[in-house]
């Protein structure tokens, strides 16, 4: 007996062993294929491709494995920026051929891929933009109009009504179940908390959105109009009277070139490149030739810090394989840029930040590493789609600040907030509690049960104490009074060009600005300067790792749901109070259509 207990765990181990080994082999095959045609050659007289949709990340691991499972980009933001300068001088490029669909990406990084273009443009190639799909919106539009000439296929769908953002609101949710959300605030445009306190927009917060959507609308239609040789109030007036929604409406407005079907666009492309109407077209994709660019190196570099996602305690665990939305770790950040700071030949740091903010003591904890950076190399700040509250707490720490015109940043205010779920668990669920403790206030963070007044009281001090902190470290590093923050302030978002001028913000760019001020600072070469990322985006098997922790967690979170009464209830309690500690996290959400 006990031979053939030996013989089956032998057996059972040698065949898992082969299983693993068989399934790292296919990983590896894989990647192999994926690497091997990701560089196909660039041909001469080739015509780059830019097939753009979805959103931009602002990093990419570059690893085969990520993007063949996981769908990762096949280049960032850097990347795409890179091979456009790069291809403006290589004779193999003859033209460059747009091709945006369904983006989802912000206005500000459309910003930074648009000047790209634009600097493409600048070199005298030519640069055709086309729909696809047989959609275009303003988002497609605003990249679609630097082009030369735009085409639309004759029966397409052509957005062009303008800009808006929708609230949800959980009150009246709350109402009905009985939770009592017990909220502090420190600032009265910090909206964050109007969801669970209100059924529509404050005065406050109506007006800072409806600054954003107004900002936005206006760049837009400065761009359109300055591209297309309108005046900007014809364009205005087609956004809020005429709502054009067809490729023909486009076409008769001045808006589009011509109306053609994709054979005839690719017509026109090689035209534009010297060639006759149906010979073969030498095309490379934008993720092949930004492969083939992404190879460098130099002695002197600039490192690049990226804090992207809701600040929060710990390590960023965000993404992967189990997907929990993007997440900026304290741990991780911090370990992030002392690597930077202490790595070889790196002779200036580039804190890039696109955040909305999340837990204060989280922030100040990366705020701590970047300031003491600051005292050995140049520090600059680069803001990408939003830094705002801790995103901006953050950013105090660097000796120049640089933002897009639409990057939401500011939202310097904090708020508190708790919540007793006692009401729907006593009245609903029949369920009743008691407790026994040392001290009348022990219980106050149970979930189980109303606040007093006084340790109300408590808590607003306490978030009155971390806002006149954040006010102390914004005046300082600004060269600001605490009133004159406090003036501009109050949790209120800026857009880029309003933070300009209120004193928030240095200077208004991309990430392109942010090196040349890095470079300027540091006494560079700009012709001998790498950059270098951190912390380096997860590798496919990194992830790996990751899930099998998040897997374990979830079979332990399954097992006592569905064993355990009360461990439901504690999850829901922990759900519920998941915003307990004090949060420097920015009013509402940046989508806007």
């Amino acid at each position: 007996m006990k031979f053939l207990k030996v013989l089956t765990a032998s057996t059972l181990g040698a065949l898992l062993a082969f299983a693993i080994l068989s399934f790292f082999g296919f990983l590896f095959l894989i990647a192999l294929a994926a690497a091997g045609d990701s560089q196909p050659p660039v041909r001469a007289g080739s015509v780059l491709v830019l097939d753009l949709s979805g959103s931009l990340p602002e990093q990419v691991s570059g690893d085969p494995l990520t993007q063949a499972f996981l769908d990762e980009a096949a280049y960032d933001l850097h990347d795409l920026r890179a091979a456009l300068e790069e291809a403006a001088t290589d004779s193999r490029i003859e033209a460059l051929w747009i091709r945006p669909f369904n983006m989802t990406e912000s206005w500000a990084t459309m910003e930074a891929v648009r000047r790209s273009v634009e600097a493409f443009k600048a070199s005298g190639k030519p640069v055709i933009a086309s729909g696809r799909n047989f959609y275009m919106g303003e988002a497609e539009y605003f990249l679609a109009s630097a082009a030369d000439s735009v085409y639309l296929d004759p029966e397409a769908i052509f957005e062009f009504n303008g800009f808006a953002m929708t609230s949800m609101f959980y009150k009246g949710l709350f109402d009905k179940l009985g939770v009592e959300p017990i909220i502090i605030r420190a600032g009265d445009y910090k909206g964050a908390v109007e969801p669970y306190t209100r059924t529509s927009l404050s005065r406050e917060n109506r007006e800072q959105l409806q600054a954003y959507v107004d900002d936005v609308e206006h760049l837009f239609v400065s761009t359109v109009a300055a591209a297309r040789g309108m005046e900007a109030d014809a364009v205005e007036s087609m956004m809020d009277n005429d709502v054009l929604f067809s490729s023909t409406d486009a076409f008769d407005n001045g808006l589009v070139d011509d109306l053609l079907f994709s054979d005839e666009v690719k017509d026109r492309v090689a035209v534009a490149i010297g060639q006759e109407p149906g010979d073969d077209l030498p095309t490379v994709s934008m993720a092949s030739y930004a492969a083939q660019v992404r190879s460098g190196s130099s002695s002197n570099r600039i490192a690049v810090v990226h804090i992207d996602g809701a600040i929060m305690a710990g390590s960023s665990e965000g993404g992967g394989l189990v997907p929990s939305g993007s997440m900026a770790g304290s741990d991780t950040i911090v370990k992030a840029i002392r690597s930077a700071r202490d790595r070889r030949g790196v002779q200036a740091m580039i804190v890039r930040i696109d955040s909305p903010g999340g837990l204060a003591p989280a922030a100040d904890a990366m705020l701590r590493e970047v300031e003491i950076t600051a005292q050995t190399m140049p520090v600059i700040i680069s803001m990408g789609d939003v830094a705002a509250s801790g995103g901006y707490w953050i950013a105090t720490g660097g000796q120049h600040i640089v933002a897009e015109a639409t990057t939401l940043t500011g939202s310097i205010g904090v708020f508190s907030m708790f919540f007793d779920i006692s009401a729907p668990l006593e009245e609903r669920l029949g369920l009743s509690f008691d407790t026994v403790e040392s001290g009348p206030s022990a219980d106050m963070f149970s979930g189980y049960r109303s606040w007093t007044a006084s340790e109300r009281a408590s808590l607003e001090r306490f978030t009155d104490l971390t806002y006149t902190a954040f006010l102390e470290k914004v005046a300082e590093a600004r060269g600001m009074t605490v009133d004159e923050v406090h003036a501009v302030a109050r949790g209120r978002v800026w857009t880029g060009t309003d933070a300009v001028d209120i004193g928030l913000v240095d200077e208004l760019g991309g990430l392109d600005v942010a090196v040349q001020r890095a470079i300027e600072a540091a006494s560079l070469d700009p012709d001998d300067v790498m950059l270098v990322s951190y912390p380096a985006a997860p590798t496919f098997i990194e992830q790996l790792g990751m899930t099998s922790t998040v897997a374990a967690r979830a079979v332990s979170t399954w097992f006592g749901w569905h064993t355990q009464p009360e461990a439901q209830l504690d999850m829901l309690r922990r759900e519920l109070m998941n915003h307990g500690q004090v949060q420097a996290r920015m009013p509402f959400s940046t989508t806007l259509r």
